[in-house]
């Protein structure tokens, strides 16, 4: 196998002679040997920006890393980042996918919040793309506010499903033993995590980001509406049962998160999709008589 190192010419990286690796984002480290680094790159023969996930060399890729690879590339939807390439050789593994442009959520919310509507609207996206991967028997199961992107003109796309839990020792091949139930619940409370940081700008997980942690009382966070004034009650009140805040009428699966929010959100926000932009204030919130499942 050519690596890397074999291939640098002037300064410049190269990978398989075709990929360009033009910017690290991420070093290798971490809790997880199989982390690796991650770097914008360019493929040559298409002429279209890519991701580079370069894994440990000398070091034999898991079974469970790459069964993650290939079941991520068969799930299909245009919200979810494609995966173009893979090579497990252990001279020099690595993955290739697509590059979301846009803000990551971390940033998005550091840079301002958006209307209450336009955050139902991005996590109901989010959501429902990730029904569409758990019918197929994927979860991503390692969601974190740098997994989903929003860019204004091409709207929402999400990372590493499914392969960045088995980078993180995850084996997600495996998940039936926890039973898809527990996935679905896993899924769905990372989403509702995004959302009360896109209503109040708070980060209620346990995980370190670079927002601020979300007020607590007797262990347990505050409803959006208690951190911010202006958060619709609706949003309060799918944000708290889909975070298991309360136990009445959770909301456990993303197909159900999806639903709920889509009932509240007009559907202006779909025009994004087809690369269309729309205004951010064009994006309102219906009121319904009752949540949706309660």
């Amino acid at each position: 196998m050519t690596t890397v190192e074999e291939t640098e010419v002037a300064g410049t990286l190269w990978l398989g002679g075709r990929f360009r690796l033009d910017e690290r984002v991420t070093a290798a480290g971490g809790r997880s040997v199989w982390l690796g680094s991650l770097w914008r790159a360019t493929d040559e023969l298409l002429c279209r920006p890519v991701a580079v996930h370069l894994l440990p060399r000398e070091v034999r890729v898991p079974a469970h890393v790459m069964a993650a690879v290939q079941a991520a590339a068969r799930v299909n939807d245009s919200r979810l980042a494609t995966i173009y390439d893979t090579d497990c050789d252990i001279e020099g593994p690595y993955i290739v996918s697509e590059w979301t442009p846009g803000t990551h959520l971390e940033d998005l919310v550091l840079s301002g919040l958006p209307s209450p509507a336009l955050a139902a609207a991005m996590i109901a996206d989010a959501a429902d793309a990730l029904a569409v991967a758990h019918r197929a028997g994927r979860p991503h199961l390692c969601l974190n506010p740098r997994s989903l992107r929003w860019d204004t003109g091409s709207g929402l796309k999400i990372t590493g499903l499914g392969i960045d839990a088995a980078l993180h020792g995850v084996d997600t091949a495996g998940v039936g033993a926890a039973g898809p139930a527990a996935a679905a619940v896993a899924d769905t409370m990372a989403l509702a995590r995004m959302l009360y940081a896109l209503l109040t700008g708070c980060w209620p997980g346990d995980e370190p980001t670079a927002l601020p942690a979300a007020p607590r009382h007797n262990g347990q966070v505050y409803t959006p509406r208690q951190v911010r004034a202006g958060v619709p009650g609706v949003l309060d009140a799918i944000t708290c049962h889909a975070l298991q805040l309360q136990a009445r009428s959770a909301v456990l699966s993303p197909a159900g998160l999806a639903a709920a929010l889509q009932a509240v959100v007009r559907p202006s926000y779909s025009s994004l999709r087809a690369g269309k932009p729309t205004a951010r204030h064009r994006t309102t919130l219906l009121r319904p008589a009752a949540l949706p499942g309660s």
